[in-house]
């Protein structure tokens, strides 16, 4: 009995840091596979404890690979964007195109956001490969909270991807009313001189800022996504 005893509480720490707990057993272990797992000398919670670590070790994998190619993406956009835009409020001088500065701003501010979410990624990554490798010495996270970092980041993407849609919409309906009116303005003539307005290059570029900050957050929403399948498979 102090034997049977014994081996109970030396098994318990073992099921208290199984992989198991974390929901990452993909299915539950049939009736004719336990058995087998049984006759060949090792239980149940042998090959659920396999499943898991199989489990941990390929959401690693691909939360690592894509979250990095994620980040460097939203990186590049959000420098080119975040420079363009900085031109264009300082020296494009138009008021007409404040509107569409602010929005492009507000998805400029969410892409870095999401970029700095991402690199989380990266470290979230470590913790899956850590713990797939052995889970009593690392304590990976729950599915569940997995699922809600991916969540965040594709809220995040989707607000920010709104709010420069809208910037890109006012941008270009701006320019196309500079063109419309430069059309009937003769800027050689004394009346319509004042009424000449020119589109300027830096207003033009407002529509390359925006073009990259949608990029960015398509990328990061597509990635976000697919994330979620591989956490779900």
């Amino acid at each position: 009995r102090r034997a049977g005893a014994a081996g109970a509480a030396g098994d318990e720490p073992a099921k208290r840091v199984g992989p198991a707990i974390y929901g990452f057993v993909r299915d539950p272990v049939p009736a004719a596979g336990a058995a087998a797992a049984g006759a060949d000398g090792a239980g149940p919670e042998a090959a659920a404890a396999a499943s898991a670590k199989g489990r941990l070790e390929r959401v690693g994998n691909a939360v690592a690979r894509l979250g990095w190619a994620s980040f460097w993406v939203q990186l590049a956009m959000a420098l080119v964007a975040g420079t363009i835009l900085v031109f264009s409020a300082a020296f494009s001088g138009q008021g007409g195109a404040g509107l569409s500065v602010l929005l492009t701003l507000f998805g400029t501010v969410a892409l870095f956001f999401s970029t700095a979410w991402t690199f989380g990624y990266t470290r979230l990554a470590r913790q899956l490969r850590a713990a797939s490798l052995d889970p009593s010495a690392q304590r990976p996270p729950s599915v569940e909270a997995v699922g809600k970092r991916f969540n965040l980041g594709l809220l995040s993407n989707l607000a920010g991807l709104g709010m420069t849609l809208l910037a890109l919409e006012a941008t270009v309906g701006f320019l196309v009313a500079k063109t419309l009116t430069n059309a009937t303005a003769n800027p050689f003539l004394a009346g319509g001189a004042g009424g000449y307005n020119p589109v300027l290059a830096l207003d033009v570029f407002l529509v390359q800022a925006a073009v990259n900050v949608c990029i960015g957050h398509f990328v990061s929403c597509s990635f976000n996504m697919w994330l979620q399948r591989c956490l779900q498979s």
